[in-house]
């Protein structure tokens, strides 16, 4: 209970800080400054839904990796590794990788899509996850021989 509300509390505060950071500080469209929701824009708004969404999926994708390991008490039983299930994992095999990409891409989005920069974090981030989750695919598939075939490893259906 205490890591959902730290959790919770990290949201408010994460996009809190996002909203102040770009609508108060971007002057898009050279009206001025007015009161925040006359600034904000459809592009904030999606961007901080995703932002919620994917860092929600990431939390809950780490809570069933950490179950794995885990028994009733909540203290570390088994170091050995498991074929992770429920949620996202029922897709692919590293949801918590494809969440980070959701959050770079949603920041993205909140900064108004115009640094060129953060898309090139995004683009670098894109790769480093795709590559960890399929080396983690592979690992899953090598090493679990009834691994669901129909899992990818980092895009749902895709990749």
């Amino acid at each position: 209970m205490e890591l959902y509300i730290w959790h919770s509390i990290y949201l408010v505060c994460a996009i809190t800080s996002l909203i102040g950071l770009t609508v108060l500080c971007i002057d898009r469209h050279g009206k001025g400054t007015g009161n925040l929701p006359s600034q904000l824009e459809w592009f904030h708004v999606a961007g901080c839904v995703l932002f919620i969404g994917a860092s929600l999926l990431q939390h809950h994708s780490m809570i069933l990796l950490a179950k794995l390991r885990t028994g009733q008490s909540g203290k570390v039983e088994s170091l050995a590794h498991r074929v992770p299930v429920g949620g996202w994992f029922e897709l692919v095999s590293c949801p918590h990788y494809f969440a980070e990409l959701l959050i770079y891409i949603s920041l993205g989005l909140v900064f108004g899509g115009l640094s060129l920069t953060w898309w090139l974090v995004v683009f670098y981030v894109s790769f480093n996850q795709a590559l960890a989750a399929q080396l983690c695919h592979e690992l899953y598939t090598s090493r679990f021989k009834s691994y669901p075939k129909h899992r990818k490893a980092f895009i749902p259906f895709l990749l």
